[in-house]
């Protein structure tokens, strides 16, 4: 079978496009204190409003809102929890400006007030900034929970490239549940 380059690269800007839309994604926008992070958010995936959604997202929240998040993580849903603080950043020196994810794929991402997280007990570290997490997934029910120190939704919408393969793995991985 032959197939064009034009065809392949077609078919490569396609798939993730089609991932998305194919996913059951929810943006939960109760108390969000960054709307820049809604809107990136809204122009990566398309929310619905799904009874059993394979991914939610609550962008920008303060701290984490167990009663909002625990339904979903109960029923084995993915949960992102983005959290913003406007004080506690980290600033390192010399100034560095990306996050280093390590997992679901490895990528840097560029940092947006970064604040460290504290790991508590079976947490896994899936980013850190100087040395510092600033992302955490941990087993929360029947679902897994991602806490995100340093908000991603605001870099959407500078079109950054590695933010949308990170987000387009989140996709994939919280998809496969079983």
């Amino acid at each position: 079978m032959t197939i064009s380059r034009r065809a392949l690269l077609a078919s490569a800007v396609a798939a993730p496009a089609l991932t998305r839309s194919s996913r059951r994604c929810m943006v939960v926008e109760s108390d969000c204190l960054l709307p820049e992070s809604i809107a990136g958010f809204q122009t990566q995936i398309v929310s619905t409003h799904h009874a059993d959604p394979d991914l939610v997202i609550v962008p920008g929240a303060a701290s984490l809102p167990p009663a909002l998040v625990q339904p979903f993580l109960d029923c084995g849903a993915t949960v992102l929890v983005e959290l913003f603080a406007s004080d506690g950043h980290i600033t390192p020196e010399p100034y560095f400006p990306y996050i280093e994810y390590s997992w679901p794929i490895k990528v840097k991402i560029r940092e947006f007030a970064a604040v460290s997280l504290r790991p508590a007990r079976g947490d896994r570290v899936i980013a850190t900034y100087a040395g510092h997490p600033v992302a955490l997934r941990r087993r929360a029910g029947r679902g897994t929970l991602l806490l995100l120190g340093s908000p991603l939704g605001p870099v959407f919408l500078s079109g950054d490239q590695d933010a949308r393969r990170w987000l387009n793995a989140i996709l994939l991985t919280s998809s496969a549940r079983s």
